[in-house]
C-alpha cells in the first residue's frame, strides 16, 4: 500500500518495527524504525521509513506521525534519531521543541561511501539531510 510512495525505495528492512497512522478510520501513514547499533549510543533507535499516502500529504500528518513514533520510543526508554531530506520535515523539526539537531545536521555524510540512486535521488553522501534526535515532551 505504501511501497510505491517512498521517495527512496519501497524496500523495508526485515528487522524493522512498523507503525500505521489512521485518520477518520482510514490508513493514511506508514512508519518503520530500526535499532541503531553504535558503540557510543545505548538503547537507541532510528527512523527507517515515514510515508504518507499522496492524497493526505500537505496536511501535517507526516510530522505529527513522526513525533508520535518518537514519543513511543522515548516512553519505552529509548533514544530516537531520524534523518530526512524532506524540506518541510526539516523546517518543522528545526522549529519544534520536540526535536534537537545532531552533529550530522545539514552536512554531507563523508562517512557514507555509497552513491546508489533511487528515483533520481542520490543516497546520503550526495544529499544534505536534516539529522535530529527526538527529545519529546517534558
Amino acid at each position: 500500500m505504501f511501497k510505491d510512495h517512498h521517495y527512496l525505495s519501497g524496500d523495508l528492512n526485515k528487522a524493522s518495527r512498523c507503525y500505521i497512522g489512521v485518520w477518520e478510520d482510514n490508513i493514511v501513514a506508514f512508519g518503520a524504525t530500526l535499532t541503531l547499533p553504535n558503540g557510543y549510543l545505548k538503547n537507541a533507535w532510528r527512523g527507517h521509513r515515514t510515508v504518507v499516502l499522496p492524497q493526505y500529504q500537505g496536511l501535517g500528518i507526516g510530522v505529527r506521525f513522526s513525533d508520535a513514533i518518537g514519543q513511543i520510543h522515548i516512553e519505552q526508554g529509548h533514544r530516537y534519531f531520524s534523518r530526512t531530506s524532506h524540506p518541510k520535515m526539516i523546517y518543522y523539526r528545526e522549529n519544534s521543541l520536540l526535536w534537537k539537531t545532531t552533529s550530522k545536521h545539514r552536512k554531507i555524510r563523508v562517512d557514507i561511501t555509497h552513491t546508489k540512486v533511487y528515483n533520481n535521488h542520490y543516497a546520503d553522501n550526495k544529499r544534505l539531510c536534516g539529522s535530529f534526535e527526538y527529545i519529546g515532551f517534558n
